[in-house]
């Protein structure tokens, strides 16, 4: 009698346990999320590209991930992915949506060494705009 109770115990332990660590994943996963907005105009497409190839892992590895990357430049596979303008006068060569979890994140990356030694390439290629958005919908 006594191992059947402890057995209960342990089995409710852990189901508690399981059941606290999924809600706090959840509520992690309902945080706002953060958004850099990029218009970027290449002047060194050739430069620009190695900025493009070895930033993105290190985007990925701070936690960063790309929504949107189009411009229609040289390097781009797919010719759908060029920027269609349709009013404003509007008209990047690139347009680059990142998300990432936390402001947190997104300094990591930007106050990164690795990043830092990368942006040299993209400051010498191209002329960058950007801004940060936070999530904000209520429903």
């Amino acid at each position: 009698m006594k191992s059947k109770i402890t057995s209960i115990v342990t089995i409710l332990l852990f189901a508690t346990i399981s059941i606290q660590a999924q809600t706090k994943d959840l509520k992690a996963d309902t945080r706002p999320k953060v958004f850099v907005v990029l218009d970027i105009t290449v002047n060194d497409p050739i430069i620009y590209e190695q900025y493009r190839i070895n930033v993105e892992p290190i985007i990925q590895k701070y936690g960063g991930k790309y929504l949107v990357r189009s411009g229609g430049m040289a390097f781009d596979k797919d010719p759908d992915v060029k920027v269609i303008p349709v009013e404003g006068n509007w008209n990047p060569d690139r347009l680059i949506v990142i998300e990432w979890n936390s402001i947190e994140e997104l300094q990591k990356f930007t106050n990164s060494e690795e990043y830092k030694k990368v942006a040299e390439l993209r400051e010498k290629s191209a002329t960058t705009k950007s801004i940060i958005v936070r999530e904000y919908l209520k429903n």
